[in-house]
Protein backbone atom coordinates (compact mmCIF):
# COMPACT_ATOMS: atom_id res chain seq x y z
CA UNK A 1 0.00 0.00 0.00
CA UNK A 2 2.47 2.34 0.79
CA UNK A 3 4.08 1.78 -2.66
CA UNK A 4 0.92 2.74 -3.87
CA UNK A 5 0.70 6.05 -2.44
CA UNK A 6 4.34 6.81 -3.08
CA UNK A 7 4.24 6.05 -6.72
CA UNK A 8 1.24 7.71 -6.84
CA UNK A 9 2.16 11.27 -5.28
CA UNK A 10 5.66 11.25 -7.34
CA UNK A 11 4.15 10.53 -10.64
CA UNK A 12 1.12 12.48 -10.34
CA UNK A 13 1.44 15.79 -8.18
CA UNK A 14 5.32 16.13 -7.60
CA UNK A 15 6.77 18.47 -9.80
CA UNK A 16 10.59 17.22 -10.91
CA UNK A 17 13.50 19.06 -10.86
CA UNK A 18 15.29 17.64 -13.99
CA UNK A 19 15.69 19.76 -17.21
CA UNK A 20 13.72 18.30 -19.96
CA UNK A 21 11.16 15.61 -20.99
CA UNK A 22 13.58 13.01 -21.75
CA UNK A 23 15.73 13.63 -18.17
CA UNK A 24 12.08 13.38 -16.79
CA UNK A 25 11.28 10.49 -18.10
CA UNK A 26 14.63 8.83 -17.28
CA UNK A 27 14.82 9.80 -13.88
CA UNK A 28 10.84 8.88 -12.91
CA UNK A 29 11.85 5.56 -14.59
CA UNK A 30 15.46 4.93 -12.90
CA UNK A 31 13.09 5.70 -9.08
CA UNK A 32 10.63 3.47 -10.61
CA UNK A 33 12.80 0.20 -12.72
CA UNK A 34 11.61 0.73 -15.30
CA UNK A 35 14.01 2.08 -18.32
CA UNK A 36 17.43 1.91 -18.71
CA UNK A 37 19.11 4.09 -20.88
CA UNK A 38 21.88 3.08 -23.19
CA UNK A 39 22.25 5.49 -25.70
CA UNK A 40 20.75 9.20 -26.12
CA UNK A 41 20.93 10.35 -29.43
CA UNK A 42 20.94 14.14 -28.83
CA UNK A 43 21.26 15.48 -32.59
CA UNK A 44 18.07 13.48 -33.51
CA UNK A 45 16.62 14.25 -30.37
CA UNK A 46 15.66 10.90 -29.95
CA UNK A 47 17.19 8.30 -27.33
CA UNK A 48 17.63 4.03 -27.97
CA UNK A 49 16.89 2.84 -24.55
CA UNK A 50 16.80 -0.66 -23.33
CA UNK A 51 13.14 -1.16 -21.06
CA UNK A 52 13.42 -3.41 -18.52
CA UNK A 53 10.97 -7.10 -18.35
CA UNK A 54 8.03 -5.68 -16.89
CA UNK A 55 4.63 -7.38 -16.58
CA UNK A 56 1.26 -5.69 -17.41
CA UNK A 57 -2.39 -5.98 -17.81
CA UNK A 58 -3.92 -5.00 -20.63
CA UNK A 59 -6.88 -4.64 -23.17
CA UNK A 60 -7.98 -4.27 -26.70
CA UNK A 61 -10.05 -1.21 -27.62
CA UNK A 62 -11.49 0.19 -31.05
CA UNK A 63 -12.21 3.63 -31.21
CA UNK A 64 -11.28 6.25 -33.26
CA UNK A 65 -8.73 8.42 -30.98
CA UNK A 66 -6.44 7.55 -28.29
CA UNK A 67 -8.04 9.37 -25.64
CA UNK A 68 -11.62 7.48 -26.02
CA UNK A 69 -8.89 4.57 -26.38
CA UNK A 70 -7.63 5.55 -22.89
CA UNK A 71 -10.52 6.36 -21.18
CA UNK A 72 -12.36 2.79 -21.62
CA UNK A 73 -9.22 0.74 -21.53
CA UNK A 74 -8.38 2.13 -18.21
CA UNK A 75 -11.56 1.58 -17.00
CA UNK A 76 -11.55 -2.05 -17.50
CA UNK A 77 -7.80 -2.27 -15.90
CA UNK A 78 -8.74 -0.68 -12.42
CA UNK A 79 -11.62 -2.85 -12.73
CA UNK A 80 -9.29 -5.73 -12.75
CA UNK A 81 -7.04 -4.51 -10.01
CA UNK A 82 -10.15 -3.67 -7.87
CA UNK A 83 -10.87 -7.25 -7.34
CA UNK A 84 -12.00 -7.93 -11.17
CA UNK A 85 -10.19 -11.05 -10.97
CA UNK A 86 -10.23 -15.03 -9.79
CA UNK A 87 -8.51 -14.47 -6.83
CA UNK A 88 -11.09 -11.76 -5.77
CA UNK A 89 -8.27 -9.10 -4.62
CA UNK A 90 -6.24 -6.25 -5.00
CA UNK A 91 -3.29 -5.76 -7.99
CA UNK A 92 -1.17 -3.34 -7.30
CA UNK A 93 -0.46 -0.89 -10.86
CA UNK A 94 2.30 1.57 -11.40
CA UNK A 95 2.62 3.99 -13.63
CA UNK A 96 3.23 4.39 -16.68
CA UNK A 97 -0.05 3.95 -18.40
CA UNK A 98 -0.42 4.10 -21.88
CA UNK A 99 -1.32 2.63 -24.86
CA UNK A 100 0.21 0.50 -28.52
CA UNK A 101 -1.17 1.78 -31.48
CA UNK A 102 -0.80 0.46 -35.02
CA UNK A 103 -0.14 2.13 -38.53
CA UNK A 104 -0.85 0.89 -42.03
CA UNK A 105 0.44 3.19 -44.69
CA UNK A 106 1.76 5.79 -42.24
CA UNK A 107 -2.15 6.15 -40.76
CA UNK A 108 -2.72 5.12 -37.29
CA UNK A 109 -6.06 2.95 -37.11
CA UNK A 110 -8.79 3.08 -34.94
CA UNK A 111 -7.43 -0.10 -32.63
CA UNK A 112 -5.26 0.34 -29.81
CA UNK A 113 -4.30 -2.07 -27.03
CA UNK A 114 -4.47 -0.10 -23.56
CA UNK A 115 -2.31 -1.81 -20.58
CA UNK A 116 -0.95 -0.63 -17.35
CA UNK A 117 1.88 -1.81 -15.50
CA UNK A 118 1.79 -4.53 -12.79
CA UNK A 119 3.68 -3.88 -9.26
CA UNK A 120 7.55 -6.45 -9.72
CA UNK A 121 6.81 -7.41 -6.36
CA UNK A 122 3.58 -9.54 -7.95
CA UNK A 123 5.68 -12.48 -9.10
CA UNK A 124 1.87 -14.31 -9.87
CA UNK A 125 -0.54 -11.88 -10.74
CA UNK A 126 -4.34 -13.46 -10.75
CA UNK A 127 -5.99 -14.09 -14.15
CA UNK A 128 -9.10 -11.59 -15.02
CA UNK A 129 -12.18 -12.25 -15.29
CA UNK A 130 -13.08 -10.24 -17.55
CA UNK A 131 -12.06 -11.78 -21.11
CA UNK A 132 -11.16 -8.93 -22.75
CA UNK A 133 -8.82 -8.18 -20.23
CA UNK A 134 -5.45 -10.23 -20.68
CA UNK A 135 -1.91 -10.55 -18.61
CA UNK A 136 0.96 -9.80 -20.62
CA UNK A 137 4.82 -9.87 -20.21
CA UNK A 138 7.90 -8.98 -22.23
CA UNK A 139 11.40 -10.03 -22.18
CA UNK A 140 14.02 -6.78 -22.04
CA UNK A 141 13.69 -4.82 -25.42
CA UNK A 142 15.34 -2.24 -27.48
CA UNK A 143 13.12 1.25 -28.35
CA UNK A 144 13.25 4.34 -30.13
CA UNK A 145 11.71 6.89 -28.14
CA UNK A 146 10.99 10.78 -27.84
CA UNK A 147 9.77 12.17 -24.77
CA UNK A 148 7.74 15.06 -24.14
CA UNK A 149 6.07 17.76 -21.57
CA UNK A 150 2.81 19.25 -22.54
CA UNK A 151 -0.55 18.18 -23.22
CA UNK A 152 -1.54 17.67 -26.57
CA UNK A 153 -4.94 16.89 -28.91
CA UNK A 154 -5.13 13.81 -30.66
CA UNK A 155 -4.47 14.94 -33.74
CA UNK A 156 -0.85 16.63 -32.40
CA UNK A 157 -0.22 13.03 -31.06
CA UNK A 158 -0.53 11.44 -34.56
CA UNK A 159 1.90 14.64 -35.73
CA UNK A 160 4.49 13.13 -33.49
CA UNK A 161 4.12 10.08 -34.07
CA UNK A 162 4.44 10.14 -37.94
CA UNK A 163 7.38 12.36 -37.08
CA UNK A 164 9.45 10.29 -35.23
CA UNK A 165 8.61 7.68 -37.67
CA UNK A 166 10.00 9.69 -40.62
CA UNK A 167 12.68 10.67 -38.68
CA UNK A 168 13.67 7.16 -37.72
CA UNK A 169 13.27 6.12 -41.41
CA UNK A 170 15.41 9.42 -42.82
CA UNK A 171 18.38 7.90 -40.49
CA UNK A 172 17.53 3.75 -41.89
CA UNK A 173 17.61 3.23 -37.88
CA UNK A 174 16.26 -1.15 -37.64
CA UNK A 175 12.95 -0.26 -36.09
CA UNK A 176 9.00 -2.12 -36.53
CA UNK A 177 6.84 0.58 -38.30
CA UNK A 178 3.92 -1.69 -37.87
CA UNK A 179 3.15 -0.44 -34.51
CA UNK A 180 4.41 1.97 -31.89
CA UNK A 181 4.24 2.66 -27.27
CA UNK A 182 3.04 5.59 -25.94
CA UNK A 183 3.27 5.96 -22.19
CA UNK A 184 2.68 8.28 -19.87
CA UNK A 185 3.79 9.05 -16.53
CA UNK A 186 1.72 12.00 -15.19
CA UNK A 187 -1.80 13.71 -16.34
CA UNK A 188 0.55 16.93 -17.02
CA UNK A 189 1.62 15.86 -20.15
CA UNK A 190 4.79 14.35 -19.41
CA UNK A 191 4.67 11.02 -21.68
CA UNK A 192 7.15 9.02 -24.42
CA UNK A 193 6.89 7.76 -27.66
CA UNK A 194 8.27 5.00 -29.49
CA UNK A 195 9.17 2.46 -31.79
CA UNK A 196 10.76 -1.04 -31.07
CA UNK A 197 13.88 -1.51 -32.38
CA UNK A 198 14.99 -4.64 -34.06
CA UNK A 199 17.94 -6.60 -36.10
Amino acid sequence: MLRIFLTVSVLFWNHLAAQNPVEEVIELCEWDDCLKSEVIIKDKNYDEAELESRQWVQTEVNVADIERALAIGLEKLFSYARCGNVAGTVVPLTAPWGVFGYLENGKIQQRFSVYLRIVPEVNNPPEPTDPTVTLQTEPRVWFYGRAFDTKVDDQQTEERVIQLLKDLEQDNRPFNSTFFSMSFFTTHGLMAMGFMKTG
